[in-house]
């Protein structure tokens, strides 16, 4: 179809019908092409004054020399410096004097908390009451002892960590390494399960006694309260990491136990140690603890 005149709005076709309707050349609207002009004149105008356009290694700069990278460096380092002044305890003073200052838990645990969550709920729960393999942090039964200075020393250098100077504990597989013998460690379970206060056979836990002189005494030390110099579980209450029943410490004996806990110092500031360390003894406060 060839443009023409349409007879009822008096304004040129394009030419173009689509089942009988015809397009109209009808001019844009003045507002319409005035703000179209407008905002391509202001894109322009950014484009000269600001950061824009990239190019292989950088960009063009603008006119003004924004930089939004400059901005919010400058944000951070005010950020920085207000974190330090708020949290300026924990820069000067040792964790044993911080413990005791019971009022810094109002104002500081609810920060604190975030660095806990961030860090250590994945093994040992967000409300630090640990979990399967991983122990409960509320409680008084700690493998290195729960004083300030003790925990802040395990957060530092870890367990089983790569860490120089890392706190070392291992559980051998008395049964895969073929150290026992099978009755042996038959009659060494019934033997835990006596001094944890457990249904046991006691024919077999008294033979299993002579057996964990010999062999365990060392480090779960006499009658199996544990030895907080070398990491070795207390074995005569309920508190147990891998299990208490008789599966779970067959498996123990059988295969060892050799748990890591990460070393925190290459990640968390001094400052920031501190403040876990606090906040584990907030919440044996709340827990099972003093």
């Amino acid at each position: 179809m060839k443009p023409e005149l349409d007879e009822i709005s008096g304004q040129q076709t394009t030419g173009h019908e689509w089942n009988g309707i015809k397009e109209l050349t009808t001019p844009m609207p003045k507002a319409f092409s005035i703000w179209l002009w407008l905002s391509i004149a202001v894109a322009v105008l950014l484009w000269l004054l600001y950061p824009a356009w990239p190019y292989v290694t950088h960009y063009t700069g603008g006119i003004l020399g924004y930089s939004s990278r400059i901005t919010v460096t400058e944000q951070v380092e005010v950020g920085r410096a207000h974190r330090a002044e708020t949290f300026a305890p924990y820069e000067t003073m040792e964790v044993a004097a911080l413990a005791e200052m019971p009022e810094l838990r109002e104002t500081y645990e609810p920060a604190v908390s975030v660095l806990f969550r961030d860090n250590c709920a994945a093994c040992h729960g967000r409300d630090a009451v640990g979990q399967i393999n991983f122990p409960n942090l509320t409680d008084d039964h700690w493998l290195w002892s729960g004083t300030p200075e003790e925990i802040e020393y395990t957060l530092q250098v870890g367990i089983n960590s790569s860490h120089d100077d890392t706190r070392y504990a291992e559980m051998p597989a008395f049964g895969r390494d073929e150290m026992l013998e099978t009755p042996e460690i038959s009659d060494v379970i019934e033997y835990v399960l006596q001094i944890s206060g457990q249904d046991h056979d006691t024919a077999k836990a008294q033979a299993g006694a002579t057996v964990f002189v010999d062999n365990c005494e060392s480090c779960h030390n006499v009658d199996g309260v544990g030895g907080l110099e070398n990491g070795a579980p207390n074995l005569t209450d309920s508190a147990w990491i891998y299990g208490g029943d008789r599966t779970a410490i067959a498996a123990t004996l059988q295969n060892g136990r050799a748990g890591v806990m990460p070393h925190w110092s290459d990640r968390l500031s001094a400052s920031e140690i501190r403040q876990l360390t606090l906040y584990l003894l907030w919440a044996g406060q709340d827990g099972n603890g003093d």
